[in-house]
């Protein structure tokens, strides 16, 4: 029998509605918070609905939002208490597995949170535009696309737009005939017919020149190409997937981007989340490249074979910023592997001594400002994450220094909530589950 949870009053008004449908008030299910006025309500964690007595403004229901709220109901509709039945039992309709993705590591929330947007994405042939630090894995992410889509059977063209010189981007990207321009002494359909009824992937976007860019967007407004030299324009179905670990907002106020093909590039946006974010993932990573590193280079296993990490080592490594994301840390471990003579634990003194090098100046324990900084710019700040990652941290910390136990943790932690006082142990708990971390 499905439950719901009911904070503040007015609950009889909806009692008998819900009661009809199968549903009673109980101890578990979505939580609706009543509010006579459109004041945002606290709420600690998880998916809710808000029913108020007033039509919130806009910046109220963005506040919502952020703060997990599926929907916001207000009263003074009508059939409002049908409105509320609907948004509870879209709740109970699960969302389809994710498909099994063989060597990527994804136990992490954000890394979770990242590849159903992609699922989602996949189910379309809009343009996707990804964003993130450089080293996130954005080339992976589009071939994630293209597996996931219905275009999988067809070919997938990888791109990178820094790769190739201003002056031959436009022939290498759309074609050309011959005799279009000198040297050009055959015709040429290009990469972007190459990816007929398949997916094309543009890396680093943001190097196209501008006068390019208006072709780009001609292609997708109209699906038509022109190739270099002639004046037939021909039809293209491919779909298009785009990247930049670049602020396009800040290059289109400096007139280095045009805005309206970063409106068509950006109809589904993904945010790759830097490492940092995503710290559950880092062990398996690491265990993962240090076994890659011996399939990469069979030879090494001639000296010896690291089998473990030892718990040191990797606290230095969950201690990093990562500036430089996976591909970073790819590097620290096979540069690691490479120097290790003897022994099969990875050990401390094993990882390069500017893992715990701070810049001069950086106030911040896991990042620097200027990381900070982009994502302001870029638009993929979110405050209620940050937090999250602040709560995350600091609550793994205070558990590895008392030994998992919860009760010492949550002194150590301070104030942790109004329950802290009476159960602090049980206050971490619900921390963990909230946060997404796991015992031990």
């Amino acid at each position: 029998m499905p439950t719901f949870q009911w904070k503040g009053e007015g609950l009889k008004a909806v009692q008998a509605t819900f009661a009809a449908k199968g549903w009673v008030p109980g101890p578990t299910g979505v939580q609706v918070v009543r509010t006579l006025r459109a004041q945002l309500p606290e709420v600690t964690g998880g998916a809710w609905l808000w029913l108020c007595g007033e039509r919130p403004a806009p910046r109220a229901l963005q506040a919502a939002v952020d703060a997990g709220a599926l929907d916001v109901v207000t009263t003074l509709e009508r059939g409002w208490e049908l409105r509320l039945l609907s948004r509870l039992e879209e709740t109970l309709v699960a969302e389809p597995p994710l498909p099994v993705v063989k060597d990527f590591v994804a136990e992490s929330p954000a890394a979770q949170a990242m590849l159903r947007k992609l699922y989602q994405a996949a189910q379309t042939s809009m343009p996707v535009l990804l964003t993130g630090e450089t080293g996130t894995g954005k080339e992976l992410a589009s071939r994630f696309l293209h597996q996931w889509s219905p275009r999988r059977a067809r070919t997938f063209v990888p791109i990178n737009c820094s790769a190739i010189p201003n002056e031959l981007m436009e022939g290498e990207l759309f074609g050309y005939v011959r005799g279009a321009f000198s040297g050009a002494t055959r015709d040429y359909d290009g990469q972007l017919t190459a990816g007929e009824g398949g997916t094309v992937f543009l890396d680093e976007i943001d190097d196209t020149p501008v006068v390019l860019q208006n072709k780009l967007l001609r292609v997708l407004e109209d699906r038509v190409i022109s190739r270099l030299g002639e004046n037939v324009w021909k039809k293209v179905d491919f779909r298009l997937v785009a990247a930049t670990n670049r602020d396009l907002k800040g290059l289109i106020a400096r007139g280095q981007f045009g805005a309206d093909l970063f409106e068509r590039l950006a109809t589904v946006q993904v945010v790759l989340p830097p490492l940092r974010e995503r710290l559950e993932d880092l062990p398996t990573l690491v265990t993962q490249l240090v076994a890659r590193f011996y399939v990469e280079d069979p030879q090494a296993t001639r000296r010896m074979r690291v089998r473990e990490v030892t718990a040191e080592a990797m606290d230095l490594l969950r201690a990093y910023p990562w500036p430089g994301n996976i591909r970073e840390l790819r590097n620290v471990v096979f540069g690691a592997l490479v120097a290790k003579r003897t022994g099969e634990a990875l050990l401390v003194s094993d990882l390069p001594r500017r893992l715990w090098a701070r810049p001069v100046g950086d106030p911040s324990a896991d990042e620097s400002e200027l990381a900070l900084e982009a994502r302001l710019a870029s638009g993929a700040f979110n405050l209620r994450q940050e937090l999250e990652h602040l709560e995350r941290r600091a609550l793994r910390l205070a558990l590895r220094r008392t030994a998992g136990n919860a009760s010492e943790a949550a002194r150590l932690l301070g104030e942790v909530g109004r329950g802290a006082a009476k159960d602090p142990g049980g206050t971490v708990r619900t921390m963990m589950k909230r946060l997404g971390l796991r015992d031990g």
